[in-house]
């Protein structure tokens, strides 16, 4: 059997438009990594609810200022989701900070931070 990928997509919007409703929201907020995940998120918040909001969230990497940051910006623009940009670099290094004040983080749980 097929899926029914518009029945799927009408139940999900539903489901955000429920959550939105019981909430006594106006609008969404959602970060926007550039990543399939997020776009899908977003187009899917965008359907349930016209106010929708894209946070890009780059922090360090050349990667984050580069390719993601691009492939947010190009799923905004495409669904017509209000975007804006917040470097969060200050925020990763006063917390990388603060941690090695306490431990050593491994290099897998800085890139997780």
């Amino acid at each position: 059997m097929m899926r029914d990928y518009e029945l799927e997509t009408r139940n999900r919007v539903a489901f955000i438009r429920k959550v939105l409703s019981d909430a006594n929201a106006s609008g969404i907020v959602f970060g926007n990594s550039g990543g399939k995940d997020s776009a899908l998120v977003g187009i899917l918040c965008k359907k349930a609810c016209d106010n929708t909001l894209g946070l890009i969230m780059p922090c360090k990497a050349r990667r984050n200022y580069g390719e993601d940051k691009s492939d947010a910006e190009a799923v905004a623009r495409q669904f017509g989701i209000e975007t804006r940009v917040i470097d969060l670099t200050g925020v990763y290094d006063s917390l990388k900070a603060a941690i090695g004040g306490i431990t050593a983080p491994t290099g897998a749980a800085l890139a997780n931070m």
